[in-house]
């Protein structure tokens, strides 16, 4: 009975997850840094998106597959293979974004490069046969910031780290134009559940099983299917943090859609648990109890959340799902952004088998040179050949989205600059002669920021 109890909790968390995370879409904000006007031509902006050769697309995926594989394998989760088939089907559809400026997972009939309405059906036109979920990124000139994106992403951070799929196909394309100059599409899969669609196995009489799993509606025994997911959850840890202890990671979180935090457009890296697919239903959490603090000089300073929920109360959950009435993760949602250079703990409750638990960990955020906060219009020194990092806190969870940036660089001086993210600025001095000095005027806020050069 206990056996067929799991089976059963597996099976039905194998249809949710791949019909409610399977399809998400992410959007990080600015949409295009790299489009900030150039008032000078000697200021050196981001490193522009260059086209995509397929040598390079090559290379991108290959590199995406490896990053993405250290990271799982990190928390000692099994590593993903890499598929040809779900692979064909993620390159058509990253060349569809880039050739239509259209960043969504559904295609439309007749634009160019059109595949497949779905990641399904595009992937079932490769030949891939059994479920998918598919994961995008945009606008990005390699595949680790695109990967990163992902993982700054609850939903698809989600779909990343599930603990029962064993197959990845990533499609790398780019023509350096539009509103989406390159896109990275990853499509996941299990291997066995495709070998089942392939190979469909003689029903018994009597049996439980699906029919509509496979495009060619072969019934798959109910009990095969958990089995093809229990098999790979196996090999998995009972439970998975991200940011993992010791980690480093970026401090901010844009937006994603379904957004998590439509309220807001800026705000903190969130901070999540998932539980193992074998463990749910003997884990559940203690949302009250989750806490995150930045640790300074020795003492904890609180972090305030704009959000704390899981699977069971998630507002982005499709309203004809069925409510979950078991724990399978939860996140912690700062309202504000972190700081770079910091160090925090997460700390969270739990229960299991009647015994109350805690779990906690440390992780780091980014480390930036020469940061300096800047929140009014001030003067800086800066020598020639030292980078200085500006960062200016935004005043709520709401930011514009028009960040511009102007600069006043006389001749003789040759300042570089380019943008972390959307609050964050690095100034680089290349040369300068003795006694210069250039300004930057960064909006939103209108703040004027003087660099006087030194010696």
């Amino acid at each position: 009975m206990v056996l067929r109890l799991l089976i059963y909790l597996l099976v039905g968390l194998f249809v949710v997850w791949f019909f409610t995370v399977g399809l998400e879409r992410i959007m990080t904000p600015p949409k295009d840094l790299s489009d900030i006007p150039t008032l000078q031509k000697n200021y050196q902006k981001t490193p522009a998106i260059r086209p995509v050769t397929p040598q390079m697309a090559q290379a991108q995926e290959a590199e995406a597959l490896r990053y993405l594989n250290r990271i799982r394998q990190s928390l000692q989760l099994n590593p993903l293979s890499g598929n040809a088939k779900l692979a064909e089907a993620a390159r058509h559809h990253a060349n569809y974004s880039t050739l239509n400026n259209i960043q969504a997972h559904p295609e439309q009939p007749g634009l160019a490069g059109f595949t497949g309405e779905t990641p399904q059906l595009r992937a079932n036109a490769a030949g891939y046969q059994s479920p998918v979920a598919e994961v995008i990124a945009y606008n990005h000139a390699s595949p680790y910031p695109m990967v990163d994106d992902l993982m700054s992403a609850i939903y698809h951070r989600l779909g990343l780290l599930n603990m029962t799929q064993d197959q990845i196909g990533i499609g790398v394309a780019g023509n350096g134009e539009g509103q989406v100059k390159s896109a990275l599409v990853g499509l996941l899969g299990n291997k066995t559940l495709e070998t089942l669609c392939e190979q469909p196995p003689a029903p018994k009489p009597g049996a439980l099983a699906f029919t509509q799993l496979c495009p060619s509606g072969a019934p798959i025994p109910k009990r095969d299917v958990a089995r093809a997911m229990s098999a790979v959850a196996k090999t998995n840890p009972k439970l998975v943090a991200w940011p993992k202890s010791g980690a480093t990671v970026p401090p901010v979180f844009y937006e994603e859609s379904p957004d998590p935090l439509p309220e807001c457009n800026v705000s903190g890296y969130p901070v999540h648990v998932q539980i193992n697919p074998i463990f749910v239903g003997r884990i559940q959490f203690d949302a009250d109890s989750f806490q995150l603090h930045e640790l300074i000089d020795g003492e904890s300073h609180p972090v305030e959340a704009a959000a704390i929920f899981g699977n069971r109360n998630d507002p982005n959950r499709q309203e004809d799902a069925p409510a979950p009435n078991k724990d399978q993760w939860i996140a912690f949602f700062p309202q504000q952004r972190l700081n770079w250079n910091s160090r925090y703990q997460a700390e969270i409750q739990y229960r299991e088998n009647h015994t109350t638990k805690t779990m906690r960990w440390n992780f780091f955020t980014e480390k930036q040179p020469g940061l300096v906060e800047i929140r009014r219009s001030q003067t800086l020194s800066i020598r020639e050949g030292q980078t200085l990092t500006l960062y200016f806190p935004p005043k709520s969870c709401h930011n514009p989205d028009d960040i511009r940036l102007q600069r006043q660089i006389p001749p003789g001086i040759n300042a570089q600059a380019r943008f972390v993210d959307g609050e964050t600025l690095q100034v680089t001095l290349k040369s300068a002669p003795f006694g210069g000095a250039f300004n930057l005027r960064y909006q939103p806020g209108d703040i004027q920021i003087r660099f006087e050069v030194d010696s």
